[in-house]
């Protein structure tokens, strides 16, 4: 598998939640850095810090809408931008992100994410976007 195709198959196991699926494509060291949402941005470390990061997320967030948009290959690098809807569990207010989601690999797994994120909330709404 390439790099590209690990992380086509990541988000298919995000999108199943299958999250211990995800987690077996990661190093067990991986750095898993998230900035710009609210209540899980900050820096995990190794398999067990994502495993908390993710449960964290779970707790704060009911997603509706997941969805990578566009996969840039990079070699050992793979950037993805993509968004998300829902709903913060403890106000009920909706939300709408647009990410860039940047894995670093080595020997086919996942060695770094960096994830930076742009949130909207209430009836904020993001600007039009054609994504390619």
């Amino acid at each position: 598998m390439t790099n590209l195709d690990v992380i086509r198959k990541a988000y298919q196991e995000v999108g199943s939640g299958d999250m211990e699926a995800l987690l077996a494509l990661c190093d067990d060291e991986v750095t898993w850095v998230v900035q710009g949402a609210a209540g899980r941005s900050g820096a995990y470390q190794g398999v067990d810090g994502v495993r908390e990061m993710l449960a964290r997320t779970n707790e704060l967030v009911s997603l509706h809408f997941h969805a990578p948009r566009e996969f840039i290959d990079a070699g050992d690098k793979v950037v993805v931008l993509g968004e998300a809807e829902g709903k913060l569990k403890e106000t009920g207010e909706p939300f709408k992100h647009r990410w860039v989601n940047v894995f670093t690999m080595k020997g086919g797994r996942i060695t770094t994410f960096r994830s930076f994120v742009c949130r909207w909330l209430g009836g904020e709404a993001p600007p039009p976007i054609t994504w390619q």
